[in-house]
């Protein structure tokens, strides 16, 4: 599965500029929509209408907005890492 971002996001992402705080946002915003599917299983199963159809439903949903943070994670960690390299770098070729 891709995650396709605004080119300026991706570029921000990708260097590591802001980064962290994209994540906190995405963060956020992902764990309240799991929230409102647990409450969506909670409600059909209190009113006797959860079939299995819509359990394998709202499971995927909570799943896919896991990965979606999970691998904009990792971009971030691999952006805040060429951005350590990059300053490394600098260092060491002003030295």
């Amino acid at each position: 599965m891709a995650i396709e971002l605004d080119p300026l996001v991706a570029k921000l992402v990708g260097d590591g500029h802001a980064a962290r705080s994209l994540l906190v946002a995405m963060e956020t915003f992902c764990n309240a929509l799991v929230e409102d599917a647990l409450k969506e299983m909670d409600r059909e199963l209190a009113n006797r209408r959860l079939t299995s159809e819509t359990a394998l439903t709202l499971s995927h949903e909570i799943g896919a907005y896991r990965r979606i943070v999970q691998r904009l994670r990792n971009r971030v960690v691999a952006g805040e890492k060429a951005e350590q390299r990059h300053v490394r770098e600098q260092q060491e070729g002003a030295a």
